[in-house]
């Protein structure tokens, strides 16, 4: 998205910034203007790949080098079978064929499920942060963010956004999920 006037607000002054995109830093954002930013950027989150359906999932789990091997295995077996004059049951090609079906299944089945941990825990620890807007301090979904708020941050609060620094005392980072970096950073 464009910037305006700023190349990078990352390394602009705060206040700076605060003016290019029209925020108040002692009263925030009206609730009419956050409202208006959000209708014209959308929500402030990742876009999510989309839903693979299920059957598109379940064939995936026979796109592997070695399931093609299995499968090659199942038709020598069934053409040894057919040579040897077709006489019982082709065991071979249907216990390997059984064992190929099963993995496919089971992966299907472990591949949902872990798809649906990972939905239940972003619900679980969907981020909020104070907002100053209309001069009060309100909590407000990460996706809600619109640029111009001015967050209001505690001790132990998640940083659901870009953000710039006005005033601080005393503030340590947890960057941890950026850089690596275990210890909390001084800003």
């Amino acid at each position: 998205m464009p910037w305006g006037r700023m190349s990078d607000p990352s390394i602009t002054d705060a206040g700076a910034v605060a003016e290019e995109f029209g925020a108040d830093i002692e009263a925030g954002l009206s609730a009419q203007q956050a409202l208006q930013r959000l209708r014209e950027n959308g929500p402030n989150e990742l876009r999510s790949a989309p839903r693979v359906p299920a059957w598109r999932r379940l064939l995936g789990q026979f796109q592997d080098p070695l399931i093609y091997l299995l499968l090659a295995a199942i038709s020598i077996a069934l053409l040894a079978w057919v040579i040897e004059g077709r006489h019982g049951w082709p065991v071979d090609a249907i216990v390997i064929a059984a064992i190929v079906i099963l993995n496919g299944v089971l992966g299907h089945v472990q591949e949902a499920k872990a798809e649906n941990a990972v939905a239940a825990l972003a619900r679980m620890t969907a981020v909020t942060s104070g907002v100053l807007r209309d001069g009060r301090v309100q909590r407000v979904p990460s996706a809600g963010l619109v640029r111009g708020d001015v967050l209001v941050l505690s001790e132990g609060d998640a940083v659901g956004a870009d953000a710039a620094c006005t005033r601080r005392a005393s503030l340590r980072v947890q960057e941890a999920s950026l850089t690596g970096e275990s210890e909390a950073v001084l800003k």
